[in-house]
């Protein structure tokens, strides 16, 4: 026996954050200095809740990956990380 209310719709802004091999940043497809990576999660994020996908390339170094996911945490993101299945 739940109470009515009026239907509503919870979105979640989703953020791509992508890391080349040769230690490019990109936010949504946008490049970005490592300097501007937290500004620019920021825009994409916006004043809602997000989540942040990271998609890392294997040779970049966990360091890298950890800051990121250090800034998306600070904005209060939720994040997580984009893999391949094995085959």
């Amino acid at each position: 026996n739940l109470p009515s209310s009026k239907s509503s719709t919870i979105t979640i802004q989703k953020v791509s954050v992508t890391i080349t091999k040769d230690l490019k940043y990109f936010v949504n497809d946008k490049e970005s200095s490592e300097n501007a990576l937290e500004a620019n999660i920021r825009d994409a994020i916006g004043n809602d809740d997000g989540l942040v996908v990271l998609h890392c390339d294997k040779d970049v170094p966990v360091e890298k990956l950890v800051n990121v996911a250090g800034i998306a945490t600070s904005l209060e993101a939720k994040v997580t990380i984009a893999t391949t299945p094995k085959k």
